[in-house]
């Protein structure tokens, strides 16, 4: 892409993970530089990152250093949220369109939302996103909009492992009971609202998408600033928009809500 600044240290952290194969799964710090034709230093710092962030686990008894589950289950998340990120491009597109509003799709990833795709129409605040970009999921309308819609099961499952991070517990309760009350309500409204209890200054509201089989799989959300959309602008002349599209998008997607039995005839 003309214009477009490539970001080299990029490629070379890709370069390491791509160095282990399913015929070398296990590497030492040399055979990892050998692939990648890089200093050694320069090798090691990059490794020694992957490994804090969790992608490449180190054995010090053989010195060697494989692949974690964290980047299987990154490449599970991104197989699973291709098809989900083309089909809802073109209605994510119009609802900015008719809007003038940016608007986000999204995909749970264990504790976090992971954005899949953004439509920009005007200058983000306070938070910078990207496709990729990972938030923990209590904290985005995105994430409450998915929970919401979890089987008990899941939710509970998930909350668990949310509740083990105590800057999580502070937005949820200790056992997690103010975000349970808060996911109880979007389900009932069909839709989450955020109102600047994360971002200062912005507001945002969110739809679940679900698949064929009925299961919440992502949703799309629209961020505002405060200044410039009141709570109840967002609620009355964008949510029914939002809405509609995160339907269409579903309908896409093989969902068929289920039909509300008719009153008997007497």
């Amino acid at each position: 892409m003309p214009g477009v600044k490539f970001v080299s240290s990029l490629e070379k952290g890709l370069k390491v993970l791509e160095s282990f194969t399913s015929a070398n799964p296990r590497l030492k710090l040399q055979q990892i530089t050998n692939r990648v034709g890089l200093p050694k230093v320069t090798v090691f710092r990059f490794v020694r990152t992957l490994v804090k962030l969790g992608y490449i686990s180190h054995d010090a008894e053989s010195r060697t250093y494989s692949l974690t589950p964290r980047m299987l289950s990154l490449g599970f998340t991104v197989l699973s949220s291709i098809d989900l990120r083309d089909v809802a491009l073109p209605y994510l597109e119009e609802l900015s369109r008719i809007t003038g509003q940016n608007v986000n799709l999204g995909v749970m990833d264990g504790t976090e939302v992971v954005y899949i795709e953004r439509v920009r129409r005007r200058q983000t605040a306070a938070i910078e996103l990207y496709v990729g970009s990972r938030v923990n999921m209590y904290r985005t309308s995105i994430g409450l909009a998915i929970l919401a819609f979890l089987s008990h099961d899941k939710v509970q499952t998930t909350l668990d492992e949310m509740l083990k991070d105590p800057e999580t517990v502070k937005y949820t309760g200790s056992k997690g009971e103010r975000l349970v009350a808060a996911l109880q309500e979007v389900r009932r409204n069909g839709y989450a609202l955020t109102d600047g209890e994360f971002i200062p200054g912005v507001r945002t509201i969110a739809a679940p998408i679900f698949d064929a089989k009925g299961c919440v799989e992502g949703a799309v959300n629209m961020p505002a600033f405060a200044v410039a959309v009141s709570r109840e602008e967002l609620v009355t002349r964008y949510l029914p928009l939002l809405l509609r599209t995160a339907e269409e998008i579903s309908a896409a997607r093989g969902y068929a809500p289920p039909q509300t039995p008719a009153f008997p005839q007497r």
